[in-house]
């Protein structure tokens, strides 16, 4: 029996169990020749394995059969197990194809952060009610809070009672009320405390109201600090409750008033 009679011959094993069926023969230098053996087990019917003419047991022409030395299962693993290659080459056929489109970039993004924020801030009060006479931060150049309130039963009879002067500076006008406060007979029913703040060709002009001199001198002390300090001008009114200490405290306003003479 040729070599080339052996297509399409039935392979079996030593046990007697079908591995598949000759498809050709390859020839090798020497005389000897390997069999390409196409596998029948369910699913491997497409698989083939390379068999030496070494291992070939028997030849049974009349029948087309094969035996070999070997046993199937070195040729059909079990289950979950790969196969056992036998001379057989795995050929890798690289292709390259497209299948998508990506993009990189930069990209900056911007978070808003809420920081906490301290700020002082000077309020006056009245004891005893809930709402401040006014606050001023002290790094603001406005005072916040009340306008001065003159009805019915604030302002005094008569506005002839009252002595009032223009300071030039905040310093000016707490010397002279720190004069005040400290007589016991003052005699002030209120006290009117109005700051002029010239900057940048504009006229700023803010007034309150105090019912006692210590409480005014509480509040100009606290202003000394800000940047009101370099006011233009401080207009003081004492409204009195009689006329027994107008002319002192209009002539101490007036020698306030004199310009400072620089040397």
């Amino acid at each position: 029996m040729t070599e080339h009679q052996l297509v399409n011959s039935s392979v079996f094993d030593r046990s007697g169990y079908l591995i598949g069926k000759v498809t050709r023969v390859q020839p090798l230098s020497g005389g000897d020749f390997s069999l390409i053996v196409q596998i029948t087990a369910e699913g491997l019917k497409n698989t083939e394995v390379t068999i030496g003419n070494n291992l070939i047991r028997d030849i049974d022409s009349k029948n087309n059969i094969l035996h070999i030395y070997l046993d199937h299962t070195e040729f059909i693993p079990p289950v979950g197990k790969g196969i056992q290659l036998l001379e057989e080459r795995l050929v890798v056929h690289r292709e390259r194809r497209k299948v998508g489109e990506i993009s990189v970039r930069k990209v900056v993004e911007t978070e808003i952060i809420e920081v906490p924020i301290k700020r002082e801030k000077l309020v006056v009060e009245k004891i005893g009610e809930t709402d401040p006479l006014f606050e001023v931060g002290l790094s603001d150049t406005q005072i916040r809070g009340h306008e001065p309130n003159f009805d019915s039963g604030h302002r005094l009879a008569s506005d002839s009672l009252c002595a009032s002067g223009k300071l030039n500076t905040i310093r000016q006008a707490i010397n002279f009320l720190e004069t005040v406060a400290n007589r016991p007979d003052h005699r002030c029913r209120q006290v009117r405390v109005t700051i002029t703040l010239a900057r940048e060709g504009t006229v700023e002009t803010t007034t309150h109201c105090f019912e006692f001199p210590s409480t005014a001198l509480k509040a100009l002390l606290g202003l000394e600090t800000t940047p009101l300090n370099h006011c233009s001008q401080v207009q003081l009114e004492l409204f009195l409750n009689d006329d027994s200490m107008l002319p002192t405290y209009q002539t101490w306003l007036t020698q306030s008033e004199q310009p400072i003479n620089h040397r």
